[in-house]
């Protein structure tokens, strides 16, 4: 099955219009399969327009209608034979008499569906067929069943169509109950197949046509046995949803992510980081289930601190009980979906690269200030690895020889000077030096010190704060010109809880670097992770 993805419903008619005047140019003579419904409206608009034109002629093509309700008068507004002439036949050269619909007013629909048949295949077969889909599948009016009838048939219409269906009528007792429509054989018998589909209503269906195996209870997946069919549908229609799994050493975020990158369900729970590792993976197992239950999500990405194996798929954290854990075998034994592991940072970077400040730009570091510093490598919209797949521990680059010793063994790495951390340290170094300072004051009031407390001071006319910040910045700045002349990126974009402060911080540390290279503050700030997760399912779709 072929995919063409439009912008929306205006490009997805236009698309199928050509293919339909193609066929046409191609074979004058040609028999074509109609569908009914609001989704081919703008395909009969393009092809009346076309004809107008002198584009396409319709003077010898024969025409054979999917379906029509039954039992239902011809003249009536709601019946297939009326809205046909509406949106087509009386709006282009056809020959009435070559136009064919089931007859819904027929006294013995046996005999009417048995002679429709025929005359398909009398006709030489279809040579286009097209088709929509129904919120549950239905092509034609072939519903979800165990067993699908083959030819054409009458059939009884699922409450969920008839609820569909309702809103063309004007009372919901009105809407028919039964119709007449061709079969899955006869819909496979014609040489190609156009399926359209609109609107985020259809988005479900679409993923589930695309995603599942052949099965009953989706008739549309019967068309994957065919061997040229085209499915023309607008992004909203496409955009399946994926759910984005952020682990943090306090709390774990869950957010349902949508194909134009909105966050439309988020949730939480405390990472209850003193339990076993497993039982904090349960945990994220439940909660993706419950939620995987109510959202048609097709895939679900994690970001999780820490190193990962990834060809044993483990991941080592040290802020929480993860050592060689196998987070994803243990997430795929209780989530029936495609599942993907990436760094928490590097999928902060891929939100925000894709959804967020780095939008614009093909090539993006980020920078996330927080216990360390985290860093993301984005390079033409895709994470860089590295051979192994752990690049981007910027924050472990030497910016002072022989400095302060690090947890990674090594000594004077960049979070031990840039990070919040390092900022608090700094903080508390100069309070020790300075106890009768506004910035002891602010300290003592607080009865905290953190990434704000520098920025409180300051803004109360602490000199001493003015010189721990300076001293802070030169830091910070080192490490960012380093990055920046490594990779000259589209843009740096600074993330983490000391990035609230804005342009407080962003002001002089743009100065500070100098540089051409953009310095930006994340825009999606704590959702970046969630989307950056969930995105790791869309990109490997």
């Amino acid at each position: 099955m072929r995919v063409i993805v439009c912008n929306d419903y205006d490009e997805m008619s236009k698309r199928a219009a050509k293919i339909v005047a193609s066929q046409i140019t191609l074979k004058p003579n040609c028999v074509l399969g109609l569908a009914t419904g609001s989704t081919p409206i703008g395909l009969y608009d393009n092809l009346a327009e076309m004809n107008k034109l002198g584009e396409i002629d319709f003077s010898d093509v024969t025409t054979f209608n999917l379906d029509e309700y039954y039992p239902i008068n011809l003249d009536n507004d709601q019946s297939y034979h009326y809205f046909m002439n509406e949106h087509l036949f009386t709006r282009v050269n056809i020959d009435i008499n070559s136009t064919h619909l089931p007859n819904g007013q027929t006294d013995d629909p046996e005999t009417e569906c048995e002679n429709y048949e025929k005359m398909i295949n009398d006709a030489g077969g279809i040579d286009l067929q097209i088709l929509g889909i129904g919120q549950n599948g239905h092509i034609g009016f072939n519903e979800p069943d165990n067993n699908l009838n083959t030819v054409t048939h009458l059939t009884g219409l699922t409450q969920s169509t008839i609820e569909a269906n309702s809103r063309f009528f004007e009372k919901k007792e009105d809407v028919p109950t039964r119709a007449l429509t061709m079969g899955i054989a006869s819909i496979l018998k014609s040489r190609k197949i156009v399926l359209l589909a609109s609107g985020r209503t259809k988005y479900k269906v679409v993923s589930e046509l695309l995603n599942e195996g052949i099965n009953t209870s989706v008739p549309a997946t019967m068309l994957k046995v065919h061997p040229d069919v085209v499915l023309i549908c607008d992004k909203e229609a496409y955009a399946s949803m994926y759910l984005g799994v952020d682990i943090g050493g306090t709390s774990i975020k869950f957010g349902v992510v949508d194909g134009f990158n909105n966050i439309v369900y988020k949730d939480s729970l405390p990472t209850q980081k003193d339990k076993p590792a497993r039982a904090i993976i349960d945990n994220i197992a439940k909660a993706c289930k419950d939620i995987t239950s109510r959202f048609p999500v097709t895939a679900v990405g994690v970001g999780t601190p820490g190193i990962i194996d990834f060809a044993k798929k483990t991941v080592t954290a040290a802020n929480l009980p993860f050592d060689n854990t196998p987070i994803f075998d243990w997430l795929k034994e209780s989530i029936n979906l495609p599942v993907y592991i990436n760094n928490d940072a590097n999928c902060a970077a891929l939100g925000e690269a894709v959804a967020g400040e780095g939008a614009g730009e093909k090539d993006m570091l980020m920078i996330t200030l927080g216990t360390g510093i985290g860093g993301g490598i984005i390079i033409d919209k895709k994470i860089y690895m590295g051979a192994k797949g752990d690049a981007g521990e910027i924050g472990h680059m030497c910016i002072e020889t022989n400095g302060k010793p690090c947890s990674c063994g090594n000594r004077g790495c960049w979070e031990k000077y840039a990070s919040v951390s390092a900022l608090i340290e700094q903080t508390e170094e100069a309070v020790l030096k300075n106890p009768n300072s506004i910035l002891a004051n602010v300290i003592a009031k607080n009865h905290v010190v953190d990434g704000k407390t520098v920025f409180e001071a300051k803004q109360k006319g602490c000199t001493v704060a003015d010189a721990v910040f300076e001293q802070y910045i030169e830091y910070l700045a080192v490490g960012i010109r380093n990055i920046i002349n490594i990779f000259r990126p589209g843009a740096v974009v600074i993330a983490g809880g000391i990035s609230e402060a804005g342009q407080a911080l962003l002001d002089p540390l743009v100065k500070k670097v100098d540089s051409s290279v953009p310095i930006k503050i994340s825009r999606l700030q704590n959702d970046a992770g969630i989307i950056g997760a969930a995105l790791l399912g869309e990109k490997n779709r």
